[in-house]
């Protein structure tokens, strides 16, 4: 990659409207579950695929996107993510057809991890002195695509009449971003790209312990994500709240997750003791889960706002450890094809993970009780990760 750096607002207006469009076809689909339900028969389990699917793309293509970014340019291979996400969003419009939403899935996860894998090595290269303000941005604008797909996807079905259409609208963005890129990405990107690191699986960190832990933490961190993206706004909707108000609810922890993706991050780069602030984050998502598992009429507003701050905070941090734990770009794009590879292979199994639980003992407690004994593990993967340590 190449050591010209393009002015910081460049940099930070580039990665922000991309990263908008890196959640929101996700988290669009369980505001509308019912719906998709009711029109498809589908059963819980087959539900759950639907965020299962794109995240088990995700890891696939993590591990050949600084390859791709090599051969034709990371310019193209962005514009090629936005492409791919705006073609996913836009075929949801025929989502009743069979098969339509099973291939949206995989070309989400597919664009998703195209776009995504390449944003350390970026931070890394261009913003070396600002990597927790960056990551902070980056997550916190991702974030807020979340919080978007979830609280309007339900209004937007309202107003057009067709919950397909609302879920097809969230192709506008990435059209939007994908023309704005060629504004703030220029042309001659692609001639400086030659020396993008090829990534081959044997030149990853795989004997490193602080890789190890770094890629752990975040892959329990994922399960546990994802497993109640894919499930909360249902159990809402089960548990008392009609769909517009779970719409809202769900929107409200996505929003929280802007605030724990913009302040976690900037906090530990100034605090001595980012590992306490690590403990805290999984000590608040295990109190959230296990609050809303067994009573979730207890301050549900504020039990989801805290879980999506502490549990997307944490996440957001060891982002930010991507690009602080490797001395280059190079080693970076290894660090996080490794990381994201495993994280998002492992984090696929918590949406059809909570969704067997449902078929079978038919119990949400059963369900977050579950996510919030995993999210616990977190606790054994934060020791190694102290300021200061370098992969190679």
């Amino acid at each position: 990659m190449t050591t010209s750096r393009s002015p910081r607002w460049v940099v930070l207006t580039a990665l922000a409207l991309v990263a908008v469009n890196l959640r929101t076809l996700l988290t669009s689909i369980p505001a509308v579950t019912v719906d998709i339900q009711s029109a498809t028969g589908w059963s819980d389990v087959s539900i759950g695929l639907l965020t299962t699917v794109p995240v088990i793309f995700m890891g696939l293509v993590a591990l050949i996107v600084p390859t791709i970014a090599a051969r034709f340019g990371r310019t193209q291979t962005v514009w090629l993510a936005l492409a791919v996400l705006a073609i996913a969003a836009g075929i949801r419009w025929w989502a009743t057809v069979p098969g339509v939403l099973p291939v949206s899935v995989v070309l989400a996860g597919t664009g998703i991890a195209l776009a995504s894998g390449l944003v350390p090595s970026i931070v890394r290269e261009q913003v070396p002195d600002a990597i927790g303000a960056s990551t902070g941005l980056w997550t916190s604008v991702m974030f807020t695509g979340a919080t978007l797909g979830a609280a309007l996807t339900v209004p937007l079905a309202q107003l057009t009449g067709s919950w397909q259409a609302a879920l097809a609208l969230w192709a506008v963005p990435a059209v939007i971003a994908f023309m704005a890129w060629a504004l703030v990405e220029k042309p001659w990107r692609r001639a400086l790209d030659a020396g993008l690191p090829r990534v081959r699986l044997s030149s990853l960190p795989w004997r490193s312990p602080i890789a190890w832990a770094l890629t752990a933490y975040m892959a329990i961190n994922s399960v546990v994500f994802y497993g109640a993206v894919a499930w909360i706004a249902p159990s809402l909707n089960e548990r008392g709240w009609d769909a517009e108000e779970s719409g809202w609810l769900f929107g409200l922890f996505a929003f929280s997750q802007i605030i724990g993706g913009l302040a976690l991050p900037w906090l530990t780069q100034k605090l001595p003791g980012r590992r306490v602030v690590w403990v805290l984050t999984v000590i608040v998502t295990v109190a959230c889960l296990v609050i809303f598992a067994i009573e979730p009429t207890l301050a549900t507003p504020l039990t989801l706002f805290l879980f999506g701050a502490a549990n997307s905070g944490g996440f957001a941090m060891s982002l930010g450890m991507l690009s602080e734990f490797a001395p280059d770009a190079a080693s970076s794009a290894r660090l996080t094809a490794m990381a994201f590879t495993v994280t998002y292979l492992v984090a696929a199994l918590g949406p059809t993970l909570a969704g067997a639980i449902l078929q079978v003992f038919n119990s949400w407690v059963a369900v977050f009780l579950v996510l919030a004994v995993i999210a616990l593990a977190q606790l054994a993967t934060i020791v190694p990760l102290r300021k200061g340590s370098i992969i190679r």
